[in-house]
């Protein structure tokens, strides 16, 4: 009886914790939920994903020298519709990255 006792303290210190944090958890407001990014905005998120990068790596930079410039820039939209959403982020990354070349 004590070997389950003791196997479930831990279980239950991680069922509290993520209960504790899932408070932390963002939360959109309900016009952006009305409105998720889709297929196609996947697709154009795919193609411009380099300059995603290099602008959130700028803006990263920038806050650590306590500048707020840039901050909106994001690599994946959110909220997004899920598995259309990143199926057409592949897309465009294959697009603009020329992932299906044959050589």
């Amino acid at each position: 009886m004590t070997n389950s006792r003791s196997a479930s303290v831990p279980m239950l210190a991680l069922v509290a914790s993520a209960i504790l944090l899932s408070g932390c958890a963002t939360h959109y407001s309900a016009d952006v939920v009305r409105d998720p990014f889709g297929f196609f905005s996947g697709i154009w998120h795919g193609m411009i994903f380099p300059i995603s990068v290099v602008v959130n790596f700028l803006s990263w930079m920038l806050g650590l020298l306590g500048l707020s410039f840039l901050e909106s820039i994001q690599i994946i939209g959110r909220p997004n519709t899920g598995v259309g959403y990143y199926i057409g982020f592949v897309v465009g990354l294959t697009v603009f990255g020329g992932g299906t070349t044959r050589r």
